[in-house]
Formats: C-alpha cells, structure tokens, sequence
C-alpha cells in the first residue's frame, strides 16, 4: 500500500471511529507501517493525529464510551444552551466533541442525529436553527470539500438538511452557493458517477492541459477525482499507470 496524507487521515479517522485503541505502544504493535508513514509525512504521530481532527491526549486517555454517557453529555449541553449541531460539536476539542465523534462507532448510534434523538432531541430541529450567514455557508462548504465530503446537492439533503437550506436562502440556487466557495459545481456531481474510464479520461486530460496529476495538487484543488481514483485503482499512483497504458495503446493503434 502506498501511504499518502490523505490516506493517513482518512485511515485514522476510521480507525477511531470504529473505537480502535490509537495509542503510540498498541499502533507500534498492531499497525507500525501507519505509524511510521505518518511520522515521515506529517512529521510525528501525534501531529498526523490532530491533523486527522482528533485530540492526541485523549487518545493517551481515550474513555470506552457508552451510548448511556454520551447522552447525559447531550442533555447537559443541551440545559447549557450549546450548539448542537454536527459542525459546532465536530469543532469542538472538549467532552462535547469527544461523544460527538464517539457516536459515529458502530456499537453506538452510527450517526450524530441518531444519538440526538436518543437523547429525546429532534436532530431536524438542531440543524434548522443554526446561526447562518453567507459566510458562514462558504466557509462550510469549502471545509467538506477539503474534507472529501460528498457535496452534491441531493447529498447534503441528506446529511446536512440544514446548510442546504441555508445555501437556498442565502444564493437563491445550491449551485451559486457551491461557487461562492470556489468549487465547480459539476466536478460534486460528478462524485456519483465516476468510473475507471471516467478517472482515466480526467487524467488524460490533466496531462494534455500541462498540469501534471501529482498527489498534493489533487487532493486539495481535485478532491473529487483523487479520491475516485484512489477508490478505484487503490492508489494514485496505480490509477496515473493505468491513464499512461491507455494512451500507450491507443498510440500503438
């Protein structure tokens, strides 16, 4: 396997997810070529591990969460009047956004609006009364498309009802929100239905444009297509070999 940033990011964030024990002695025993792709690219473990959006001491103190403790952390928010919703908690570096990020296990609620409605809240109603402002809807957008978030419009209904809501009111039309954030709005549609060929086509052209198909480049300005190609062919660098076959066949022809 080849170890990028990203995969490294993405790797670790699933890996707490499913509630896998991050510390540096259990990574060193179980999983020592991660730990070491993510020293050599982010410099240190524990920087690859705040990259990934997670608090490197409580990894070193990592609680087992229960579904039972991570809705009296809810409720107690919820009499202190916090935010609530997934973006304000997933920003957050405290209790509250510890459970937040703990709900995603599988043993627990798989989803944040599933551990809201445990908790006798209505998730709908939590995303409705977000603090909106044009700004703030960029911003947001920019920052799930860096993330490798879906941005379609029909999957931000579904996984965050309210800034699509907000994008509408804000812009009149979820393109023109899409925009706003500097983000081609047919290269999130494209998100559903790229294919080996479709990745290879993408590239090809890269070439032909004088832009080189480099991993970093990609990630952050092509999000979309890195992550289809690295889905698709299981590394950057598998999916440019086979762009350069293709165009070696074709000139064989």
């Amino acid at each position: 396997m080849e170890w990028t940033r990203f995969r490294i990011i993405e790797t670790l964030k699933k890996l707490y997810e499913d509630d896998a024990n991050l510390s540096y002695n259990m990574m060193q025993k179980k999983r020592q070529a991660l730990l070491s792709a993510a020293a050599y690219h982010f410099g240190s473990y524990a920087t690859a591990i705040e990259r990934a959006g997670i608090d490197y001491a409580e990894v070193l103190r990592r609680p087992r969460w229960t579904k039972i403790g991570i809705i009296k952390i809810i409720k107690n928010a919820k009499r202190k009047g916090q935010d609530l919703n997934w973006s304000a908690v997933t920003k957050r570096r405290d209790e509250l956004g510890r459970a937040a990020f703990a709900s995603m296990q599988k043993r627990l609620f798989g989803r944040w609006d599933r551990a809201l409605s445990a908790a006798g809240l209505d998730a709908d109603e939590v995303n409705r009364y977000r603090k909106w402002s044009r700004d703030a809807v960029t911003a947001e957008l920019k920052e799930l498309h860096n993330d490798g978030t879906r941005l379609s419009s029909g999957a931000i209904q579904k996984s965050d009802p309210g800034l699509h809501a907000a994008a509408i009111r804000y812009f009149g039309r979820y393109d023109q929100a899409v925009r706003s954030a500097g983000i081609d709005p047919q290269s999130i549609r494209q998100r559903n239905t790229w294919t080996r060929q479709s990745v290879i086509d993408s590239l090809r052209k890269l070439e032909k444009s004088g832009n080189k198909a480099k991993e970093s480049p990609l990630v952050t300005k092509q999000a979309a297509l890195y992550s289809a190609a690295v889905r698709l062919f299981g590394t950057m660098t598998a999916a440019r070999k086979a762009a350069a076959t293709k165009k070696a066949d074709r000139k064989a022809k």
